[in-house]
């Protein structure tokens, strides 16, 4: 070979390694821009924006990712969260719940709260012309916000749907507790707003009864049975809106002292029996709160997915149909997130705020995606992992500070949220 042929042979080598090294960095920029995102190029968002999920609210954002994705025909949405005590899930949720009041027609957000203990004041509140003084809010959310992550987030979305609100008087927004709980103070509600009231020769009987040590079954038995006694005359008596609410708060006080005395039969409140009641009772609170409104549930992943055990997404499930649309939220590296289980902790600073930190569980997608392609965040939908081959695992994080595996179920959720790391409270 001679040294012409030699440097053309060296030039020629060095050009087509030029464009084999563009072809390689389109190819790679495609995959990663598909994965990255959880789309199709034809269907790409623009980038992935953690600021414009979780801080700045950016309507057209929303809508370029999920306008195409959520179908008009869905009544109800579930948003998840990883755990509760985690910032980033819940403030994704707030620009959520923005987007689709704004743009799909919401009006209704259940949260897993109760409604009489936590929710109905600020219902009260929301749905009525008040001053521009929100000062109220920041003290309710003081007061019922559990957990650091909440008190960050709440006072936005609560001041966003008064002012929403106030705009809109004909076509408002309407807040709702869907949970059940273990407390005299829903009793004390019936008691004092309608028994009382309807049935005041008999009231210092009912007051005995319902305030005294009487058992829990003879509570609910005195309960039912006085609503049952009164019914056709209440519905007479009391405007429809009030006569709605006693019968979910009847019922709710009925299923709540059910729970206090499986309760009483465990060991733990924690048990797998007690937890399956309490989610065949919020599935069915939902239902009847959502009645046929397009509605948006709160709450714990692990409450809206679609998982093979009988936990309330699968009764929504079942019940909706393609009428059910889940977002889950989960985290590819790391969470930091407040747990109420001190114990829980190791070297503990904080005890009224403990934080614990979590893995990813390498079963899950978030971990998985991270690891086959280095992306570790992005918003993927259920033919995005179908068509990468990734198992639709979702990490659980429980209130106590205890990661819960649930065995992977067919289409556990619609779209998946993936943040790299989640922190208690805002950074």
């Amino acid at each position: 070979m001679t040294m012409a042929n030699s440097k053309w042979s060296a030039k020629k080598f060095d050009a087509v390694t030029h464009c084999c090294n563009i072809i390689l960095g389109i190819v790679a920029t495609i995959l990663l821009n598909t994965f990255c995102y959880g789309q199709p190029n034809k269907d790409q968002p623009p980038k992935f924006d953690l600021n414009g999920l979780t801080s700045t609210y950016s309507k057209n954002y929303f809508i370029s990712i999920f306008d195409k994705k959520i179908p008009d025909s869905v009544q109800i949405v579930g948003l998840g969260e990883v755990s509760h005590g985690g910032y980033e899930p819940l403030a994704f949720k707030v620009n959520m719940v923005k987007y689709l009041i704004e743009n799909k027609g919401y009006r209704k957000i259940l949260f897993e709260f109760s409604d009489i203990g936590d929710i109905r004041a600020m219902r009260n509140y929301l749905t009525h012309k008040t001053d521009n003084d929100t000062s109220y809010i920041n003290q309710w959310v003081k007061k019922e916000a559990f957990m650091n992550a909440y008190t960050a987030v709440f006072p936005d979305l609560l001041k966003w749907i008064k002012l929403y609100n106030d705009k809109h008087p004909k076509d408002m927004v309407q807040i709702m507790g869907f949970d059940i709980r273990n407390e005299q103070l829903d009793i004390n509600f019936v008691l004092n707003k309608y028994i009382i009231p309807y049935n005041s020769q008999q009231s210092q009987q009912y007051v005995y009864q319902l305030t005294s040590s009487t058992s829990d079954p003879d509570k609910i038995s005195l309960i039912n049975k006085w609503f049952k006694s009164n019914e056709i005359d209440l519905k007479t008596k009391l405007n429809k809106e009030d006569f709605y609410w006693l019968s979910f708060y009847v019922n709710n006080v009925t299923n709540g002292l059910t729970y206090v005395i499986k309760n009483s039969k465990t060991k733990t409140s924690k048990s797998d029996s007690t937890n399956l009641f309490r989610d065949s009772v919020m599935s069915e609170n939902v239902k009847y709160l959502s009645g046929k409104e397009k509605s948006i549930i709160w709450a714990h992943n692990g409450h809206v997915v679609r998982f093979e055990r009988r936990y309330m997404g699968n009764y929504l499930n079942q019940y909706f149909k393609n009428k059910y649309y889940v977002v889950a939220t989960d985290f590819s590296k790391y969470a930091a997130v407040e747990v109420t289980n001190p114990d829980s902790v190791k070297d503990l600073v904080d005890k009224k705020h403990p934080s614990k930190i979590f893995k990813s569980a390498p079963s899950t997608a978030a971990y998985n995606i991270l690891d086959r392609y280095g992306v570790s965040e992005g918003i993927y939908f259920r033919q995005d992992l179908i068509r990468m081959n990734i198992k639709e695992d979702i990490n659980v994080i429980d209130v106590a500070g205890v990661p819960i595996y649930i065995p992977e179920f067919n289409n556990p959720a619609d779209a998946l949220v993936i943040f790299s790391t989640i922190y208690p409270n805002a950074k």
